[in-house]
C-alpha cells in the first residue's frame, strides 16, 4: 500500500491520496457545512443538497474532466458540486422552476453553468441512450416517498410542532411524488434505475441519496425497496454510507406516549453496474 499522502499509480476510479480513499470509506458521514454556494436561493427546495457533500461523493467516484449525471437534479446541488471539483455534469429535472433556481445560483456566485434538461428523466434518458451518450458516474437524489399530508406522525399526538405538510414537488403527473401508492412508486424507481443503467459506461458507479420515511404509525424501510429495485435493474449493491448532517431539527413526535423516531440521517446507497 502507498503511504497516505500519495496517489496509488494502480488507482484509475480517483485522484484521491490514500489518507482520502480510506476516510471516504467509513460508513459514518457528519458534516457540518456552511451555507453556501446560493443556499438562500436553493433552500427553496425542501430536500437540496449541499454541493460540499456532492462534491465529496463525486470527487471519489471519478477523475477531473468525466462525466455526471443526475436524473432528479433539483436546484443542482450535483451540479454545482461537479463544477466544483472540475467534473462535466448533465442534470434533469421535471420542475423547470427549480432549474431556473440553479441557473440564477449559478450567475449570482460566478459558477460554471452544467448542461440541465427540462423533462421527465425516463423520457430524457431514452433519448440520450439514442443518440449514444454516457457517463462515468450517475448521483442523485429522488423523492425518499410519495407526497402525503403528514410526515413522521400521524396526528395522534398533540405535541408535533410542524408547521408545514410534506408537499408535492410539482404538480406534473409524471412527478415521483405524485403518484397514489408507494406500490407505484418502487416501479417508477426501478425503471429509472433501467434507463440509468443504459447511460453508464462498464463497471461504473450509481449512487442514491434517500431517506427512510415514517408513515401511519409504520417505520418504511425506502431504502430497502428500492436497493431492491436498483439491484433487479443490472446493478451490484456495494454498500451504504450513513449521512447525518449536524443541526438536524428534533421535534418531540409521540412525546410522551409512545416512540416515534426523528429520522435525522440520509442514506448513501452504493452501486455498481454489473
Amino acid at each position: 500500500m502507498k503511504k497516505a499522502g500519495s496517489v496509488h499509480p494502480r488507482n484509475a476510479l480517483n485522484e484521491l491520496a490514500g489518507n482520502e480513499w480510506l476516510f471516504f470509506t467509513k460508513s459514518v458521514l457528519q458534516t457540518s457545512y456552511p451555507s453556501a454556494y446560493g443556499h438562500h436561493l436553493r433552500k427553496q427546495h425542501g430536500a437540496n443538497k449541499p454541493p460540499q457533500l456532492m462534491k465529496h461523493i463525486i470527487e471519489f467516484f471519478t477523475k477531473p474532466g468525466q462525466t455526471v449525471l443526475d436524473p432528479f437534479c433539483g436546484v443542482g446541488g450535483t451540479l454545482v458540486g461537479a463544477s466544483l471539483c472540475r467534473r462535466i455534469a448533465t442534470g434533469i429535472d421535471i420542475n423547470e422552476r427549480w432549474l431556473a433556481i440553479y441557473e440564477q445560483v449559478c450567475r449570482e456566485e460566478n459558477l460554471l453553468a452544467q448542461e440541465v434538461i427540462h423533462g421527465d428523466c425516463l423520457e430524457v434518458m431514452a433519448q440520450m441512450a439514442e443518440q449514444g451518450r454516457a457517463f462515468d458516474f450517475v448521483v442523485t437524489d429522488p423523492p425518499y416517498s410519495i407526497a402525503l399530508e403528514k410526515t413522521m406522525c400521524d396526528g395522534t399526538y398533540d405535541i408535533q410542532h410542524r408547521r408545514t405538510d410534506f408537499d408535492s414537488f410539482s404538480d406534473h403527473p409524471r412527478d415521483l411524488r405524485n403518484l397514489p401508492s408507494f406500490a407505484q412508486f418502487y416501479d417508477a424507481v426501478e425503471r429509472s434505475a433501467q434507463a440509468v443503467r443504459t447511460l453508464l459506461r462498464p463497471e461504473s458507479y450509481f449512487v442514491v441519496i434517500l431517506r427512510d420515511s415514517y408513515q401511519n404509525g409504520e417505520y418504511i424501510m425506502a431504502s430497502y425497496e428500492i436497493s431492491e429495485r436498483i439491484k433487479r435493474a443490472g446493478f451490484v449493491m456495494k454498500g451504504i454510507k450513513i449521512w447525518y448532517g449536524t443541526g438536524s431539527r428534533v421535534r418531540p413526535y409521540g412525546y410522551p406516549y409512545t416512540y416515534v423516531p426523528n429520522i435525522v440521517h440520509q442514506n448513501i446507497l452504493i452501486f455498481k453496474a454489473r
